[in-house]
């Protein structure tokens, strides 16, 4: 069973075949049977960090579900962990936010709506049904938005 913005096995699956098995910052690829914390590990990364609120965000008063957190358009396979490899690199901030694999937690834009620089597969926007579409490389005024 899945937590609240957790992927659930289908969404991984549908990640997995999106991304060819291979990491989506560097390419590398990646075993199955390896996910977690493992030597040649890989994990999910969330684009729009659950942070340490959860997958609620209070809105006037309101707390308003986040259940976009666990789509595929969310999620990309990265090698490591949120300590080590690409994962860690991207947690620690290491990576520009200009490439799309972090999404602002303010709930301007959707990860949907954001495009990332795909190793396998250049600028794309991805969408929740686990596939992607070819994106213009953005400006920095649009990713700044």
């Amino acid at each position: 069973m899945t937590g609240p913005g957790e992927f659930k096995p289908t969404t991984v699956a549908l990640i997995w075949e999106r991304d060819g098995g291979r990491c989506a910052k560097c390419g590398a690829f990646l075993v199955w049977e390896r996910r977690g914390p493992v030597p040649g590990g890989w994990s999910l990364h969330h684009r729009e960090d659950r942070g340490a609120g959860g997958v609620k965000r209070a809105s006037k008063g309101r707390v308003q579900p986040r259940a976009y957190l666990a789509l595929a358009a969310n999620g990309v396979l990265t090698c490591g962990d949120g300590v080590a490899g690409c994962h860690g690199e991207i947690t620690r901030n290491e990576v520009p936010a200009r490439l799309g694999f972090r999404v602002a937690r303010i709930g301007i834009r959707r990860p949907v709506d954001v495009p990332m620089l795909h190793a396998l597969h250049g600028w794309v926007r991805l969408n929740n049904d686990g596939g992607y579409a070819p994106a213009d490389e953005p400006d920095e005024e649009e990713m700044a938005a």
